[in-house]
């Protein structure tokens, strides 16, 4: 049988690490009634394992987290009123279906909806002489007026081009990021689109659970990324995550979200182990 005694042997010692150091943290707990923390020594032992496996931390991981709840989430869902009393409204337009969406056509516009998901296009010359404040008004003007904008998103990034803006919101619970839910508005040339995924509704249970050290999400990565390559941590944080992308409703478990040049990794936060990679 082959075996690949270097890794196996790495992940015995990360788990006698994360033994030693969850046994510490229950001592730690029991005896007082405050959060433990990783001590520098413990924190270097664990960031020589990892580089020892080619992962290497480019960043400072986030501070030991309070417990949190599980949350119950309900889907944003668009449907054939809302882009009919919000957009259209009076005009003349063409409706079909195409690929389970359906598409509305109405002057220089295009609305595609799917079940949980809102897609807009317009094409005009007045986009083609806005500057870039001006395309950013537009965008903020536009969400409003066409009751898109939401009272939990918040801007997480604009970028400014030659030709063009983007802004993008994502969507906030208690300070902690809710996955999977966004608006992307952008301006580009003579074009105008904005792409919208929400929750209609957070809704946290009454239980709350121990959340995991940053630290040992990034420990996941010894033995889930692939054995030559070499991962460089961009970006840790701390959120919410719903695994079911065809459900309208469910619970979205913590999650920490590990950005690397290798990819996307999302930690479940109560367990530390794997809930998606991509």
């Amino acid at each position: 049988m082959n075996m690949n005694w270097s890794k196996a042997k790495t992940i015995m010692i990360v788990t006698f690490i994360f033994l030693n150091l969850l046994l510490y943290a229950v001592v730690v707990k029991t005896h007082e009634p405050q959060m433990s923390k990783l001590s520098s020594k413990d924190f270097a032992a664990i960031e020589r394992v990892l580089e020892e496996n080619n992962i290497f931390l480019s960043i400072s991981l986030p501070e030991k987290a309070p417990p949190m709840p599980l949350v119950k989430v309900k889907r944003e869902v668009f449907d054939d009123k809302f882009v009919l009393d919000h957009f259209i409204k009076s005009k003349d337009y063409r409706k079909y279906e195409n690929s389970g969406e359906t598409v509305f056509e109405f002057d220089s516009t295009t609305i595609k909806i799917g079940h949980f998901s809102f897609f807009f296009q317009e094409k005009s010359d007045k986009f083609l002489n806005m500057t870039s404040s001006d395309k950013e008004r537009y965008i903020e003007d536009f969400l409003k007026q066409h009751f898109l904008k939401e009272k939990d998103g918040q801007i997480v990034k604009i970028e400014r081009k030659s030709k063009g803006v983007t802004i993008e919101y994502r969507q906030f619970y208690n300070g902690y990021f809710v996955d999977d839910s966004f608006i992307k508005a952008d301006i580009s040339g003579d074009e105008f689109t904005v792409y919208k995924k929400w929750f209609e509704s957070v809704i946290p249970e009454k239980d709350k659970k121990e959340i995991v050290d940053a630290i040992f999400a990034v420990l996941k990565l010894v033995e889930i990324k692939p054995e030559k390559a070499v991962v460089k941590i961009e970006d840790v944080k701390l959120g919410y995550y719903f695994n079911w992308p065809n459900a309208s409703k469910g619970e979205a478990v913590p999650v920490w979200k590990i950005v690397s040049n290798e990819g996307i990794y999302y930690i479940n936060a109560y367990t530390g182990n794997l809930e998606r990679g991509e």
